[in-house]
């Protein structure tokens, strides 16, 4: 491999600060900060990359520049879809019980969620989606059985990442059957392109249930009730859970009818955390110099973010930029 020379932005800044007011005319002193790589300018991964300081900065953040870490991402809350490199439902399925399937799972992202205290507002949505058969939703493939063995299923959902929901339909196919158990574990994992990859476990999910059975028309969100034929959520009260979401099957002639649906609450799965920087230096710190390793190669502008102090107060921050390459090692 050929090597490859860094370059870098190595000049001294020098920021004087003007007082607001004429008692806080001589509080600071002129701000001066420079950085100094090593004389080799070659860095490799993993090897650290050692920054010495000089000035008399009081404070400095320092941004790295890699994934998670770039200065100029610092306010950004959201990526656009195409940023996106992979956007997967992962819903891990144990049925028991049973010979005929009894659920329906669904994915889309029209759908604008559901007011969960507000029947009369709920009903006519879950009554809509019930009556077009689910028509703007994807429906979710699963394998049912009865074996009481969890399954993984994953499900690309990148093109509902905007305003992604799921859910699931329960009802009763024939009053003469046992019904089935199931048992669900869901997560979802959103791969960008320039930051950490987001998951979504079942915490993070926020789930309504609405039952749209005759004997649950003044109780429609029923759930985490005691017994067979009832929806339970992990984190709820009245959950006991051997998983996150629980629907507990029962005897075929116990209930006169199943209709219970369970609806995610729409997320945008492009928005992020904004990038962070690290505080390596306070006013009473020495730090003649700081280290970061990187793993990947590539050329990185690491911030460093600066300011003089003291018991009165803190000069305006101000930006001080280190560009240089990393390469693979040599072998």
């Amino acid at each position: 491999m050929n090597t490859k020379r860094i370059t870098y932005l190595a000049a001294t800044l020098a920021l004087a600060t003007a007082a607001a007011s004429c008692e806080h005319e001589e509080i600071y002193e002129p701000l001066e900060f420079s950085v100094r790589l090593a004389p080799t300018n070659t860095y490799r991964t993993g090897d650290p990359v050692v920054f010495n300081f000089s000035g008399n900065a009081d404070f400095i953040t320092v941004w790295t520049g890699d994934t998670g870490h770039e200065y100029k991402h610092r306010n950004r809350t959201k990526v656009d879809i195409a940023d996106i490199e992979s956007c997967e439902l992962e819903i891990e399925i144990s049925q028991q019980y049973g010979t005929l399937n009894n659920l329906d799972l669904f994915a889309g992202n029209k759908f604008a969620g559901l007011n969960g205290s507000d029947a009369a507002t709920d009903r006519p949505v879950v009554e809509a989606i019930a009556a077009n058969d689910c028509a703007d939703w994807t429906k979710l493939e699963f394998t049912p059985n009865n074996a009481n063995k969890f399954k993984t299923y994953t499900y690309d959902i990148t093109r509902f990442a905007d305003r992604f929901s799921w859910g699931m339909h329960l009802f009763y196919p024939d009053p003469k059957t046992t019904m089935r158990t199931y048992r669900i574990n869901p997560k979802i994992t959103v791969k960008f392109k320039g930051h950490d990859t987001q998951v979504y476990n079942y915490p993070d999910m926020e789930f309504v249930p609405f039952s749209l059975a005759s004997q649950h028309a003044d109780n429609p969100y029923i759930h985490n009730v005691s017994g067979n034929g009832n929806l339970k959520f992990q984190g709820r009260p009245g959950a006991n859970n051997t998983a996150n979401i629980v629907f507990q099957g029962f005897s075929a002639g116990a209930f006169p009818e199943i209709d219970q649906w369970a609806f995610m609450q729409p997320v945008a799965l492009n928005t992020i955390s904004p990038d962070t920087g690290l505080n390596i230096k306070g006013v009473t710190d020495d730090l003649p110099s700081y280290s970061y390793t990187y793993t990947e190669p590539g050329t990185y502008t690491v911030t460093f973010i600066v300011a003089g102090g003291n018991y009165q107060g803190q000069s305006a921050p101000a930006p001080y930029e280190v560009t240089f390459t990393v390469i693979d090692p040599i072998e």
